[in-house]
């Protein structure tokens, strides 16, 4: 029912485009005029199909393109515009057809593409025609009066795509709607209103050589940006795949990998650490008493603990099911103490609170810990010091578990 509905407004959207085209029934140029910036227009449309941005939304791809549809209507009205958008939509489906990237509903795109830029720049044609002749005598009354009817005519775009977006249930909120259309760069709808004032300016004067300086400037400009865009995100998704390998996805903190690559690192730094391993006491009794799903809740709030606890200079790992590992640096030996004292003490006075079998429960926990102290001047790797750490910890679950056993090799 909802791709019925969606057909029916976007085929809609495209009948009321033809009807306005037809309805006003005459080219504002001569026909030889009009071929001709059909075809210097066509040709620079077809350079820049590359340079198109496609954005998925909801279940249509919208065409976020540098666009010079505004002064083309200026210049030959809304039926030129029409014929033109006609035959360059086209030819975007059947490349997009041919080099396989076309989408299942591309047809129906196309006449989106086609219907909505001619009814929304004729409203911006209207609208010059009727209100610039008042005010042409104002100063740059021209170029503010296109900059406004940029930024108007891409509220309507906004808007005109929000509808669809409602009917395809991608928009569930007043506030999701209102930051969708103030998500556009202004910056974008400038150079937008700037270029196509200057076409509308040059075509008029018949100044053409200044009109292919602009088409080729702004290919230029606009390949210079895909270029930055493209590096943009290759170095985003590097970060994000970066992140992937050094995360762990249950607790959200780092993982026993980035742990390596810290130890590595602070092993050529000269100062005062701290490894500290610490783990749930009894943590298999909780699975067995619960469940798994409330053991993770476990791991995660102990985890949330260490966090809330560590300074920003220190670092927290998860490093095995219950276990984790802290570094902490620039502290002397009684500071480590203390703050192993605290966060034993803080774990023991925070029980998870949840719920099982449809009941509130709080779930008391303690954990035990092994600190491993050193002056790192090279003479031992941290590697070592985390293995000296894990025996420490191994000594405080013998001891009867909520425990701290420590060792500070400085005095060694």
């Amino acid at each position: 029912m909802t791709r019925l509905y969606l057909r029916f407004v976007i085929i809609s959207i495209f009948i009321a485009a033809a009807v306005l085209a037809i309805k006003y029934g005459t080219l504002l140029v001569d026909v030889n005029t009009y071929f001709t910036l059909f075809t210097l227009y066509l040709v620079f449309s077809v350079l820049f199909v590359h340079l198109r941005t496609l954005v998925k939304t909801g279940s249509m791809n919208v065409d976020y393109s540098i666009s010079y549809s505004f002064s083309f209507v200026l210049l030959t009205g809304p039926l030129g515009l029409f014929l033109f958008e006609l035959v360059n939509r086209f030819y975007v489906y059947f490349h997009r057809k041919i080099t396989g990237t076309a989408d299942e509903d591309e047809l129906l795109h196309t006449f989106y593409n086609i219907g909505g830029p001619v009814l929304f720049h004729s409203f911006g044609f209207y609208c010059f025609q009727l209100i610039y002749p008042m005010i042409s005598s104002l100063p740059f009354a021209f170029w503010l009066f296109i900059f406004f009817l940029t930024i108007l005519m891409d509220i309507i775009s906004s808007c005109f795509i929000l509808v669809i977006m409602f009917i395809t249930k991608n928009v569930q909120s007043k506030q999701e709607a209102i930051e969708f259309i103030t998500g556009r760069s202004m910056l974008d709808l400038l150079k937008t209103a700037l270029t196509n004032a200057l076409l509308f300016t040059f075509i008029t004067m018949e100044q053409w050589e200044a009109v292919i300086a602009i088409f080729l400037l702004s290919y230029i400009v606009g390949r210079a940006g895909i270029f930055h865009t493209k590096l943009l995100l290759q170095k985003q998704e590097n970060e994000r795949f970066k992140k992937m390998a050094y995360t762990d996805f249950l607790t959200n903190i780092h993982n026993r990998a980035y742990m390596n690559k810290v130890m590595k690192e602070l092993n050529s730094k000269e100062e005062s650490l701290a490894v500290v391993i610490g783990d749930i006491d009894s943590f298999k009794s909780i699975n067995d008493t619960f469940n798994h799903i409330i053991g993770d809740g476990v791991i995660q709030h102990f985890a949330k603990l260490l966090q809330k606890h560590v300074a920003p200079c220190d670092y927290v790992f998860r490093t095995g099911g219950e276990e984790f590992t802290i570094i902490l640096r620039n502290k002397t030996y009684e500071e480590c103490q203390i703050f192993l004292e605290q966060l034993k003490n803080a774990v023991l006075d925070t029980p998870v609170q949840t719920e099982f079998r449809s009941k509130a429960v709080s779930i008391p926990y303690t954990a035990s810990f092994g600190m491993y102290y050193i002056h790192n001047d090279n003479s031992m790797e941290l590697k070592k010091a985390y293995m000296k750490a894990d025996e420490l910890l191994l000594d405080a679950k013998h001891n009867g578990k909520n425990k701290i056993i420590s060792q500070n090799s400085t005095l060694e």
